[in-house]
């Protein structure tokens, strides 16, 4: 199963004054597993492009092909919107200012309930959902959302998506203004997500150092259009191109550059501060081998002291 948009173009206000081309052209294909991380600076099209991906914005132009469910500016047939909303899961920015409801269950509940579930389903689902997210469901279900911190409200926010079980999770900058602590818990969170609830991910994020620790393919806006959907090493190759476009190269690609320049070359793909480690371990322990060979073999020249 995969999301393919084809010629996906749209307008905000057109025939205004304040006429604005969102997106421009898009063509791009998710595959079932994939894990994308989105990139661009503010107004590239970014969060307009994910919003059509659950049909919260009906295409003007070309079309997005979610599984078996076809959106276009065609009245006719209408899609069936609850099953997509129930399979492509959306987590907008700040999710917590979005919480509503007087209690964390009725909160997780409320999409389940829209579902047409009934209640021994909402229940399991909910309880499972809240757990899922590292709460506590015996000390959260009855509090209301508005008492907990900043971190635990997202997760709250994060649990009402997943309660719907959907195949696809979608987040626009899920670390937003959260401390250290909570960014770290909340990304420790959307990698247990890929792995044991939602096998495909695509994630907006102005932080590239935070976006290419998980995401396995970054797709770059720029203008209204996609400007590279490239492998992450050769993309970090064009750092000109880039910082063109008011972007950023991971500080672990920044420092492996810097090294080059200084005569120091690691191996293998470097893209984030795991694969710096793994690497400048590797040139070390080579580095070992070599001095240890040389030294177990000193030459016939000369006298051994």
């Amino acid at each position: 199963m995969s999301i393919v948009v084809k010629n996906l173009s749209f307008t905000y206000g057109t025939g205004t004054a304040y006429q604005k081309k969102a997106l421009d052209d898009i063509n791009l294909v998710i595959n079932e597993g994939d894990f994308v991380g989105i990139v661009g600076h503010t107004g590239s099209g970014k969060s307009t492009f994910i919003q059509h991906l659950n049909g919260l914005i009906k295409p003007q132009e070309g079309e997005v092909q979610v599984f078996d469910i076809l959106l276009t500016n065609a009245k006719k047939p209408k899609p069936d919107l609850r099953r997509l909303r129930g399979s492509v899961g959306m987590v907008f920015q700040y999710p917590e200012y979005q919480l509503f409801e007087e209690s964390v269950y009725k909160d997780v509940a409320f999409g389940p309930k829209n579902l047409g579930l009934n209640d021994e389903e909402i229940k399991e689902r909910v309880k499972e959902a809240i757990e899922l997210v590292g709460l506590d469901y015996e000390k959260v279900k009855d509090r209301a959302p508005f008492e907990l911190s900043g971190g635990q409200k997202r997760r709250v926010a994060i649990a009402g998506i997943i309660a719907m079980r959907p195949k696809v999770l979608i987040l626009d900058e899920p670390s937003a203004g959260l401390d250290p602590y909570g960014k770290e818990q909340i990304l420790s969170l959307i990698t247990r997500l890929k792995k044991d609830v939602c096998p495909t991910i695509v994630v907006i994020s102005h932080d590239i150092d935070e976006i290419t620790r998980f995401a396995s393919r970054i797709v770059v806006f720029n203008e209204s259009k996609i400007a590279y959907d490239i492998p992450m090493e050769e993309l970090f190759e064009k750092e000109e191109e880039l910082t063109a476009m008011g972007l950023d190269i991971p500080t672990a690609v920044k420092i492996k550059n810097d090294l080059a320049k200084k005569g120091i070359g690691l191996q293998g793909q470097i893209v984030n501060e795991n694969d710096l480690e793994k690497a400048i371990i590797n040139a070390y322990n080579s580095k070992r081998v070599d001095k240890n060979a040389i030294d177990d073999n000193p030459g016939d020249g000369g006298e051994e002291v």
